[in-house]
């Protein structure tokens, strides 16, 4: 019963925030003067950033309580901007390290990636970026940087809390770990260009503006990626600072040139999973997250999500081939079935032994959150308008040639 009430109260307040006007109107000059940043001192932000809000206005029946959490994140975002912005100036940013080659997992959104990258990560001197970190991946320097590294971990967990609390259907889907490996989709809000945005809901103007951007605005992401990581880096513990970096996002699949000319020596992990159960459930995530700012996905958004699926592997197999070398194909259900083994085939690939210790360090991550730990995660295509005899029709290419990844080792075949 608690949950309900909890809910109904941080929707009612936001929509008293809403009515009284005390959170920012959702317009470009208003985002810039609630964040306390002259527009002409991050011009840079300002196209995306109208591309954005036009498609959230155009295409999203948003309410009350996702005005002003909206409002909010992009707030955050223009101030973390600016504090990034003014530490590269001054020279503060740190040198991004890795003490062996990056490993960098990526794959279609719900076909195992986060699993993959927690495995991953539980590796001995592995390093990744914390959800709180990449919320804000730069501290105010107001006061001793352990204080403010404690405040930003209280307030990451409260607003993972708040989150579970207004789509209570979100922890079977998608756990957040405030202070946990967090892939670097929200470091690429920074760009205020991700995919994650399209996470609203159908926001069609804007994905047309993401599929418009030339050379230079792709590469954007990637160096603000590096501004943020380096950031992070800064406000660690110096003890903290060097490692091997295991990062995740499914949106590298899009850019593998642009991650590639970040991180020349990476290994790429490319998860892939039968279509059907990777649309319905990624369909399913899209609901879950919608409703945090609007009345929810409206019917008939199927066909969008089959060819979104379909425009993702194209995109992925051209940027694959030019660096089959670096990129490893690895089965879902290889990863579900045996995540020891999926590590020490990733490993072995990666030329990184496998200790004993990485291996424990994975089974005490399962026993911890074992699979469906906050319920089952139930979903159809039907719940996405979508028929699976045409799924299947129009995905067979791609599902032939992903069965022959089944119960095989990845290999690299060359390194660089």
């Amino acid at each position: 019963m608690l949950g309900p009430l909890v809910r109904l109260s941080i929707r009612a307040a936001t929509a008293a925030v809403d009515a009284l006007g005390l959170s920012p109107r959702l317009t470009v000059p208003d985002l810039f003067r609630a964040a306390g940043v002259d527009p002409a001192d991050d011009p840079e932000a300002i196209e995306p950033l109208e591309a954005i809000l036009a498609s959230i206005h155009e295409d999203l029946e948003i309410v009350a309580q996702g005005r002003v959490l909206l409002a909010r994140r992009f707030v955050k975002i223009l101030r973390m901007r600016a504090r990034v912005l003014a530490r590269e100036r001054r020279g503060e940013l740190a040198v991004i390290e890795s003490t062996g080659r990056p490993i960098v997992v990526t794959g279609f959104p719900r076909t195992g990636t986060t699993l993959a990258h927690r495995v991953l990560a539980a590796a001995d001197g592995a390093t990744t970026p914390t959800w709180s970190e990449t919320i804000e991946p730069c501290l105010e320097g107001r006061r001793r940087v352990d204080r403010e590294r404690r405040a930003r971990s209280r307030r990451a967990r409260l607003a993972v809390a708040v989150v579970n609390r207004l789509s209570p259907g979100l922890q079977a889907v998608h756990e957040l770990l405030p202070d946990g490996p967090e892939e670097c989709t929200v470091l690429h809000e920074l760009a205020l260009d991700s995919e994650s945005f399209a996470l609203l809901g159908p926001v069609d103007g804007f994905r047309r503006w993401l599929d418009d951007r030339d050379d230079r605005r792709r590469a954007i992401r990637y160096e603000w990626q590096a501004r943020a990581m380096r950031s992070i880096l800064a406000d660690r513990d110096p003890a903290d600072r060097r490692g091997r970096w295991v990062l995740k996002a499914p949106q590298h699949l899009l850019q593998l040139d642009d991650l590639f000319a970040m991180l020349p020596d990476a290994i790429v992990v490319r998860l892939h999973r039968d279509p059907v159960d990777a649309m319905a459930s990624a369909g399913s995530l899209v609901a879950h997250t919608s409703r945090l700012i609007s009345r929810g996905l409206p019917s008939g958004h199927g066909p969008d999500l089959l060819e979104t699926f379909l425009d993702w592997q194209r995109r992925g197999d051209d940027g694959q081939s030019r660096h089959e070398s670096s990129v490893i194909e690895v089965h879902y259900d290889d990863l579900v079935a045996d995540p020891v083994a999926f590590a020490a085939r990733v490993q072995k690939a990666a030329d990184l032994p496998m200790s004993d210790a990485h291996a424990e360090a994975i089974r005490v991550l399962l026993e911890r959150r074992p699979r469906h730990h906050f319920g089952i995660h139930r979903y159809t295509l039907a719940d996405m308008d979508l028929d699976e005899a045409e799924v299947r029709d129009a995905t067979s290419a791609y599902a032939d040639r992903i069965a022959t990844l089944r119960g095989s080792p990845p290999i690299v075949t060359s390194s660089r």
